[in-house]
């Protein structure tokens, strides 16, 4: 007959071995590991949204070149860094587009006919 398990133990089911811990992982003598959950492989639309991600966040020669123009078109990166700060100061794309059009909306009033 076994040996019965005192508090604070279990039983190994592989060696038959009293492991000390009930939160043990591993077996200390043979290695079986304890509650191996199973974990979910992941499903095939994860997967495919992972590759997606993966695909978006490459950069190509065409953004390289649009980039390249408009650094050039601000005349060097100093300015480009100028504009992207006060792109931030305002609050983001949105308002500085819209303050843009506001802008332009006003020069166009501004001309005598």
């Amino acid at each position: 007959m076994a040996k019965k398990a005192k508090r604070g133990q279990k039983r190994c089911p592989s060696c038959n071995a009293l492991v000390n811990g009930t939160r043990t992982k591993v077996c200390p003598k043979c290695d079986y590991p304890f509650n191996g959950k199973q974990e979910a492989a992941p499903s095939p639309a994860a997967a495919t949204a992972t590759a997606v991600k993966k695909a978006g966040d490459t950069v190509t020669l065409e953004q390289i070149r649009a980039v390249a123009q408009t650094v050039k078109t601000i005349g060097g990166f100093n300015r480009l860094n100028e504009l992207l700060g006060l792109v931030k100061e305002v609050g983001g794309v949105k308002k500085f587009k819209d303050l843009l059009e506001a802008m332009s909306v006003s020069e166009v009033d501004q001309i005598p006919f």
